[in-house]
Formats: C-alpha cells, structure tokens, sequence
C-alpha cells in the first residue's frame, strides 16, 4: 500500500534532507507536495488530499496548529516534526499523537510507514486534534487520550486515581473506569510527575494522583489508602518526598 504524503516545512534544507530520507528508507511513501507556510500547505492539502502530512510547528507565517484549525474534519493522518523540548510536545503526547524530532534520524523512519497504515486503519484521530488543541489553550494538560487496539479513550486527568505498571503495559485506574494501555509507567511519569503536579510516582511501579489519598499509613512498611479503599505501597525512597507534598497541601489549604 502506498501512502501519499505532503510536506509542509518552512526551512528549505531541512525539508529537502527530509524529503530525501524519505525517498531512501521509506519507500512505501510518497511525497506528493510541499511547501514551507501554512496558506500554501492548506490549499496543498485540499487539492492533493494526501493521506499523511508532516508537519513543522513553528514557521514565519503561521504555525502548524493553526493549519488544523481551519479543518472542521481532518482527513490525513498527522505527524508532527519539531525540535526537542517544544513547549507544545507534552501537549501532543497527552492527545497520543505522532511526531518526529529534528534532526529527524534513520532509526526514527524504519517504522513509520507501519505507524501510519495502523492510524489510518484506526481512524481515530479527529477527536485527539481536537483534545490537542484544547490543551494547548490551557496551563495544564486536562484530557489524557489512551489507545488499545480496539479504541480511542478520553480521560479527564483530574480523574485518575492511580497508575500501576504491568510489564510493558501500564493499568490507568480512574474513578469509574480502568483502562489497559500499551505504554510504560515511565512514559507516564515523564508526561503527569512534576515538582507542582497532583501525581507522583511513590514506588517503581506505581504513580498516584495524592488528591485522592484518603489515608497515609507511616511505619516500617508505609502505604497509602486511596479514595476507592485501594492500599498502595510507597517506597522508602519516596516517603519523605509524598510526606512534605501532603503537608504543603495542607499549608495552602
């Protein structure tokens, strides 16, 4: 299967490197257009209606998000390409979307054209661009998007209780629902654990949202009891950590 791409990339040489990778290492896809603002891109689009379009964030005359905005329905599948450390990064990962950081590597493309033929399959994606964009409007993320095989969830963050690891795999546990998801906690530690985050990661294999703790059991073997009546065990690592969290909550209560 052959997939059409666009590409929409501001900076000449690095569009044309890219390009170039492309044509060597991804020969499933090809690449049908490009230009380097987002007026051109749109039009681009509408007139070549590729399946995929990479696309640069930041350019001269516009950025990316805004190209997505004009779409009331987005028809192509979407991977961003950014430098490491963009403010908006976190933002797309929090909506489970693709992206590509510059400088984009070999071993980055070897599974690309793979990644694309399972979105398109999935068809998923207009409700992530939409959680995108909505988060990008807000100081902290508010909707986590989380894909298994079968479907596309949506969890409010300010629902999540506690996430525990399962190999691979991790079990994200909300106040209604549980959800199975093909990432590490160590993803989810990087993307809800920060020094003025809710979460925190109290043990190797579990991160909790302290808003629901209902108890703090201190000993030799300390725990703490969840709203749902749940018993996690923290490290010895991480107590004193968890301990000065819950007294700063208090204090500014």
């Amino acid at each position: 299967m052959e997939i059409t791409a666009v590409v929409i990339e501001d900076e000449f040489k690095v569009r044309s490197v890219f390009i170039q990778l492309l044509g060597k290492f991804c020969n499933e896809i090809k690449v049908i257009g490009e230009t380097d603002n987002v007026k051109d891109g749109y039009d681009m689009i509408l007139l070549k209606k590729p399946d995929v379009v990479f696309l640069d964030i930041e350019m001269p005359r516009g950025n990316g998000f805004e190209l997505l905005a004009r779409f009331k329905e987005i028809p192509f599948e979407v991977i961003f390409v950014t430098s490491y450390g963009h403010y908006a990064i976190k933002a797309i990962r929090f909506s489970a979307l693709d992206y590509l950081l510059k400088p984009v590597l070999v071993s980055d493309l070897q599974e690309l054209p793979e990644r694309i033929r399972k979105k398109i399959e999935m068809k998923t994606q207009a409700g992530q661009y939409r959680v995108l964009l909505e988060n990008l409007d807000r100081a902290e993320q508010k909707t986590l998007v989380v894909n298994t095989k079968t479907r596309t969830d949506y969890i409010p963050v300010s629902e999540i209780l506690y996430l525990k690891a399962d190999g691979n795999y991790t079990l994200i546990h909300t106040v209604s629902a549980k959800f199975h998801v093909a990432k590490t906690l160590k993803e989810y530690d990087e993307l809800l654990c920060s020094a003025d985050s809710q979460f925190l990661r109290i043990h190797k294999a579990c991160i909790i949202n302290t808003n629901y703790i209902k108890q703090l059991n201190r000993g030799e073997s300390s725990t703490v009891i969840m709203s749902n009546g749940v018993s996690l065990e923290i490290s010895r690592r991480k107590k004193q950590e968890l301990s000065e969290r819950l007294n700063n909550k208090s204090g500014t209560a």
